[in-house]
């Protein structure tokens, strides 16, 4: 864990960046004495339950050798109004970035990757439904719009689902992937897009996002396109011409809204 005058500092830098530069990107290097090389990323607080979500899954990847490379997260915190997330820099291109690469390759690659983080859903808390994460955070999905799922205004009666939930990773592009050309290893990086939800979300972003990629990653995994991941793209259609809280017309209870006239 960074002290606080380490935290201090990469504020700091952050400040001292030109204006244009912090807002043209969301990450920069840093480097502090008996630390290794440092990735960090700034923004709103949904960095948090990003962070939380990386620590889990490098937690568990530190103890499986078959597991894809996921960046160690050495802190994330707010300061002056923003906030950051500190890791392990790993200075490895994108797969995007690798040209050479033959596109059934790089599907092979991700699809590995993305099967041992599909694979993880028995360590997850029971209790866990949405982002990974001890506070409440928003979901993002591509399902939503503006891919953020709206906040409920009151507490709805709970429903169980423990049977059907699953991990989901609802950005599956060659971006979100760091390649070592030498080795062949994976890192996965950006977990912004990882939660939990019913497993018909998954079928929905391998094969409804109109991503070719996705669709190749998810068919070389064994996935079908199904009928009830259609359906959700006629509901996620309607979401996208709503308003932002995608009430869909309703009031906080649920109820048409009455029009005073």
């Amino acid at each position: 864990m960074l002290s606080q005058p380490e935290r201090d500092q990469i504020v700091q830098y952050f400040f001292d960046l030109p204006l244009l530069q912090r807002c043209n990107t969301n990450h920069f290097s840093f480097n502090l004495p008996e630390w290794p090389a440092l990735f960090v990323k700034y923004g709103d607080k949904d960095l948090l339950a990003e962070a939380s979500t990386q620590y889990f899954f490098h937690a568990l990847a530190r103890e499986d050798k078959s597991a894809p490379g996921i960046p160690a997260v050495y802190s994330a915190f707010r300061g002056n109004g923003y906030y950051f997330i500190v890791m392990e820099k790993i200075d490895l291109p994108t797969l995007g970035a690798c040209n050479s690469i033959r596109d059934d390759y790089a599907v092979q690659r991700v699809a590995s990757a993305v099967e041992w983080l599909l694979a993880q859903m028995p360590a997850v808390p029971d209790s866990l439904f949405g982002r990974i994460s001890a506070s409440e955070a928003c979901v993002w999905h591509s399902f939503f719009k503006e891919q953020q799922a709206p906040y409920p205004s009151n507490v709805t009666p709970p429903i169980s689902l423990s049977n059907d939930l699953s991990i989901y990773h609802s950005d599956i592009s060659k971006d979100n992937f760091l390649f070592d050309v030498t080795t062949g290893h994976i890192w996965i990086v950006d977990f912004q897009h990882i939660g939990v939800l019913p497993k018909p979300f998954q079928q929905y972003a391998f094969f409804n996002i109109d991503s070719s990629f996705a669709a190749a990653v998810g068919r070389y995994l064994g996935h079908q396109p199904s009928d009830i991941a259609e359906a959700m793209r006629k509901a996620s259609g309607l979401l996208q011409q709503t308003g932002g809280n995608a009430r869909l017309g309703l009031d906080k209870f649920g109820e048409g809204r009455q029009v005073i006239r």
